[in-house]
Parts: C-alpha cells; sequence; structure tokens
C-alpha cells in the first residue's frame, strides 16, 4: 500500500542549538510552535514531531506537552525533568492524528506548561516541530 504525502508543516522559532531561547515554563501554557496543513479527503493520517530542550531552574519540574488540532487537545505528554537545577535535558515528542476532517489549513499548536507552581523550568531549545499529512487507499 502506498501513501500519497499532501502536506508538510515546520515550525522552527529560532537556531536549533541548546541556549538559543530562554522562555520561563509557567502554569498557564505557553507556545512553542505553530504550523497549518492541508488535510486530505478520505482516510488520511498527520504524523507529528517536535523536539524542545529544557533547563531546570528547581529539582525535578513536570512539564505538561499538550498538541492541539485548532481548539482540540489530540495529545498530552507529561514529563517529569530529572535533573539537578541549571542541567539541561531535550524532550522528544511523537503522535499520530488519525481520521482528521479534510480541510486546506489545519493548525497545530505545541505548548508547555508546569504541572506545579512550586517547581520552575525554562525552554531553553533547541525547539523544532512539524508535521507530514498523507492519505492512502
Amino acid at each position: 500500500m502506498m501513501a500519497n504525502v499532501v502536506s508538510v508543516g515546520t515550525s522552527v522559532p529560532g537556531p536549533q542549538v541548546s541556549g538559543a531561547f530562554d522562555r520561563e515554563v509557567t502554569t498557564a501554557p505557553i507556545s512553542l510552535g505553530l504550523f497549518g496543513l492541508v488535510i486530505p479527503q478520505g482516510e488520511n493520517r498527520v504524523i507529528l514531531n517536535a523536539t524542545v530542550g529544557v533547563r531546570s531552574a528547581v529539582l525535578a519540574p513536570v512539564l505538561i506537552f499538550n498538541i492541539f488540532r485548532g481548539n482540540q487537545i489530540i495529545f498530552s505528554s507529561r514529563e517529569e525533568v530529572l535533573l539537578s537545577a541549571g542541567q539541561e535535558q531535550t524532550v522528544t515528542l511523537h503522535a499520530i492524528d488519525t481520521n482528521v476532517p479534510a480541510t486546506i489549513n489545519e493548525s497545530y499548536l505545541l505548548t508547555v506548561q508546569l504541572e506545579n507552581a512550586a517547581s520552575a523550568a525554562d525552554v531553553v531549545g533547541p525547539v523544532n516541530f512539524s508535521g507530514v499529512s498523507y492519505s492512502y487507499p
């Protein structure tokens, strides 16, 4: 069975190196990446990937990463950053969105937030978020 790639979207908001960002993570969601995709008619899938570099500001913060399709959360991941204060870690996320309603511009958004206000972390880079929509017979 042959798949037909329909659309590719990316969000690369800066240099892909550690230290390229310095965004504090809070208990309110912060946006990390946004792009749009063409979604084909019929049976389809969207493969989503993200890489986010984070730094612990207090021991073992827990980060909640969400991927939205439009206004709906389609993927959520709870990541405990098991680092000493000041150390960096790269978090990688993979998701598959299936049987998405056909449209010419579906938005996908990646956010991050702290689970608990008593902890602290920063997004330091790299940050990249990408997706590929495809159909198959």
